[in-house]
């Protein structure tokens, strides 16, 4: 045995116990004759003391005490082979252990990924020889690879289109490939030898460390060893900086949302701000009443309405719905407001003033929104309606009687698709005690959790029921009936609705 010398072995007190024992005439000389114990020029008999094929002296004596002694000696030679063996292991046990508290500690403070891998891979070069490394991962479970840290080179072998690394990852075990060049997972021949092992972390694999050489020199069952418990420590660490990751991303997610929610806030305070809120808002008139109230599905929506005194005797209304939802909804419902009263203010007749705004928008269009619109101007003192309508929701006329019948649509296209035909004007006479009531498709189309709508029918019959109530009363009635009727389903679309009554 390497390293194992005879000397060592004779000198232990039974061995001099053992001779004494067998009446002393015997001698022990190393392999190069050089007495170590003992008488060796004479004796009957020269048996050999052979540890592992290895000659490491002889004993000279009678040939019975000449065995006997050596034999004890190769017991002895293997008693100590087995202890050095052991103390090798031990010693390899020890620097594991070592290996581990040390690259744990490394590691713990580590929370950046590429910092985690160059770690991880100094610690590896320094206990095992090797002129290329690398270490790929996947953020996503069968995701593809990446690498966090490499170094050596270029080498295909351990770059994220490594076939080695989808196949440890796919067996999950640690492996050696010293022949590398006959290997059928080889992509190039820049390295000689080659070893990896799997990145598992909470029963997952997350990636691969391995390790080259192009040299060729061979890895041992030692250097697979060191790497997996290195590969163990790295894992972990890889999966705290994938968490601590999410979790920076989470709470920038967090903030953004917030900084977003702060603005669609801000752009609901504006929008609401855009449309009447007072009420009653001409409190000295007392030749009609008006009430209305808008429920965005989202933050901010597209509906919108508005009333106004074009002068002492003429009062507009308006009311519309923009397509779609959202910010962009409610950017165009303020453009399509704003045009359409100061057009109404220039005192011109609904359908003029309707035929204009749609001008502008479909001059000024930058998108593929439009907007449908109802715009009356109700003379106080005759009680005359003149209106026209683009393509929204016909209004239903509350009668004094009780009686509720719709408002004839006669208008136009939706403002802002398309600037072709003239857009036609309608008149209604009103009596004292009759009422308006405005809307947007916001309430038939209600629905609730069986996607069944309100529907216009269910509409008119609570008008009839509340057609003599003041013009609060009436918007409210509306409303907590649609609420009955959708029983916390998701609203999915805006609510607008707006009441006049003549007194």
């Amino acid at each position: 045995m390497a390293g194992l010398r005879l000397k060592s072995l004779v000198e232990p007190q039974a061995v001099a116990e053992l001779i004494q024992a067998i009446g002393g005439n015997v001698g022990i000389a190393d392999a190069n004759s050089k007495a170590l114990l003992g008488d060796v020029s004479g004796g009957a008999s020269r048996v050999p003391i052979i540890v592992n094929d290895v000659t490491l002296g002889w004993v000279t004596g009678t040939p019975a005490a000449a065995s006997a002694v050596a034999s004890f000696l190769v017991h002895l030679a293997a008693k100590e082979s087995e202890r050095r063996a052991l103390s090798t292991e031990v010693l390899h046990l020890y620097r594991e252990v070592h290996l581990i508290e040390q690259v744990s500690e490394q590691l713990a403070a580590l929370l950046d990924l590429s910092a985690v891998g160059k770690s991880a891979l100094d610690q590896a070069r320094r206990l095992i020889t090797a002129s290329h490394g690398s270490i790929l991962i996947m953020e996503n479970p069968a995701g593809p690879f990446s690498s966090i840290a490499s170094f050596g080179g270029d080498a295909l072998d351990l770059s994220p289109a490594s076939r080695f690394a989808a196949s440890t990852v796919e067996r999950g075990v640690a492996e050696i490939v010293n022949e590398l060049a006959s290997d059928p997972r080889t992509l190039d021949a820049s390295l000689g030898s080659l070893v990896s092992a799997p990145l598992r972390a909470k029963q997952r694999a997350v990636g691969v460390i391995a390790l080259g050489n192009a040299t060729g020199a061979p890895y041992s069952t030692t250097d697979l060893k060191l790497l997996n418990t290195i590969a163990l420590q790295t894992a972990a660490a890889i999966e705290s900086a994938l968490m601590a990751s999410d979790m920076v991303d989470a709470v920038r997610d967090r903030e953004q949302l917030k900084a977003i929610q702060k603005e669609l806030d801000t752009a609901r305070t504006i929008q609401h701000s855009l449309v009447p809120r007072t009420f009653p808002p001409f409190p000295d008139r007392t030749d009609f009443e008006i009430h209305a109230e808008m429920t965005s599905a989202r933050a901010v929506g597209g509906d919108f309405f508005d009333f106004f005194l074009i002068d002492e005797d003429h009062l507009a209304v308006v009311i519309g719905d923009v397509s779609g939802k959202g910010i962009p909804a409610a950017l165009y419902m303020a453009v399509t407001r704003t045009q359409i009263k100061t057009t109404a203010l220039q005192g011109m007749p609904p359908e003029d003033c309707l035929r204009e705004v749609n001008r502008v928008l479909v001059r000024e269009r930058v998108s593929s929104m439009f907007a449908t619109c109802f715009y009356g101007v109700l003379n106080t003192r005759t009680r005359e309606l003149n209106y026209c309508s683009a393509g929204h929701n016909p209004p239903q006329i509350l009668r004094a009687s009780g009686a509720v019948e719709p408002i004839d649509l006669i208008g136009g296209m939706p403002l802002g698709l398309f600037d072709m035909k003239p857009y036609e004007g309608g008149f209604i006479q009103l009596s004292p005690g009759d009422a308006l009531f405005l809307y947007t498709d916001g309430v038939p189309e209600a629905t609730n959790h069986a996607l069944d709508d309100f529907t216009d029918e269910r509409l008119a019959s609570v008008l009839c029921a509340a057609a003599l109530l003041p013009c609060k009363d009436i918007v409210d009635r509306v409303t907590s009936e649609v609420l009955a009727f959708t029983a916390g389903a998701p609203q999915s679309d805006d609510i607008t609705m707006l009441s006049i009554r003549i007194r």
